[in-house]
């Protein structure tokens, strides 16, 4: 017992390299091992998945992707679980961004998913990239009556009215749905509050872990659901799996990446269990001497 108690005191010093190193090989070995757990949706995720299947064939969604590279490792799992939803459901997609980084991510976003899983998918009539245009907020307020009124060619030069997937379309309220995948402002926030909230149009969204906080007031009223961080997209992931069983990849992107971090979350809890066990264990030396 006494053996057990000095090599716990031994925390209180110990290197912080050793940690860094334990958590290395921990998350590798989780990596290399292919370690996943199965997920379901929560309540506040399923409603995004459900609306969407409630949607009449046909009926276009507004994807906003609102994030950088930094943020991308988060929201961009998001970005393909849904963009394959939307494209087995028959729904064309509006590629669209508030941030100058925005047309990157939509090309990762089609390149790995609309013209490598879907090859029989084609742009204009089944997804369209009107990509980024500065304003924030003033773009939504501008695009509420008509997106013409900021987008005249999709990025590929294609005039709007040439767009089979816009059809239907002559502002934000004839989309089925806006989705914003939004790492900060301009966002999910402007979505809500300028779409929304002035056109009674079904908003739902992602963001990353640190902003989930802010949009969970939102929910119900004035949000569908919310995917947050890797798990939103997991349990996205999920929904998709139950639905779809014969159409989804084995494994997918974020079920696939929530396998190392529960791991690396397991080891930062159990480091913190044992320091703080070292420091009792050394309290209670001192309060025996």
């Amino acid at each position: 017992m006494n053996r057990i108690a000095d090599i716990l005191v031994r925390f209180e010093s110990l290197d912080r390299r050793w940690i860094y190193l334990v958590m290395a090989l921990a998350v590798t070995g989780a990596l290399l091992s292919g370690l996943y757990f199965p997920d379901r949706p929560s309540d506040v995720v399923r409603p995004v998945y459900e609306h969407i299947e409630a949607l009449p064939s046909g009926a276009p969604i507004l994807l906003s992707l609102d994030y950088s590279p930094s943020s991308a490792p988060e929201l961009e799992p998001m970005a393909e679980a849904l963009t394959r939803h939307a494209l087995l459901k028959g729904q064309p997609l509006c590629f669209i961004s508030l941030w100058p980084t925005g047309n990157n991510m939509i090309a990762r976003v089609v390149s790995r998913i609309c013209t490598e899983e879907f090859p029989d998918a084609v742009e204009g009539r089944d997804w369209v990239r009107l990509g980024f245009q500065a304003g924030g907020e003033m773009l939504v307020n501008s695009l509420r009556d008509s997106l013409s009124a900021r987008y005249e060619l999709d990025m590929g030069g294609t005039p709007l009215s040439d767009l089979p997937a816009l059809a239907s379309v002559q502002g934000l309220g004839d989309f089925g749905l806006i989705l914003s995948l939004s790492a900060g402002q301009p966002g999910l926030k402007e979505w809500i509050l300028y779409a929304g909230d002035v056109l009674d149009v079904p908003v739902a969204g992602g963001c990353t872990g640190v902003g989930a906080p802010q949009f969970f007031p939102y929910y119900p009223l004035q949000l569908v659901g919310l995917l947050g961080a890797l798990k939103g997209a997991a349990e996205y992931e999920a929904a998709l799996a139950e639905g779809y069983p014969d159409d989804m990849p084995p494994v997918m992107r974020a079920t696939r990446g929530m396998g190392p971090q529960a791991v690396a979350h397991a080891v930062i809890v159990a480091f913190i269990l044992l320091g703080n066990l070292a420091i009792l264990v050394a309290r209670r030396r001192e309060v025996g001497r």
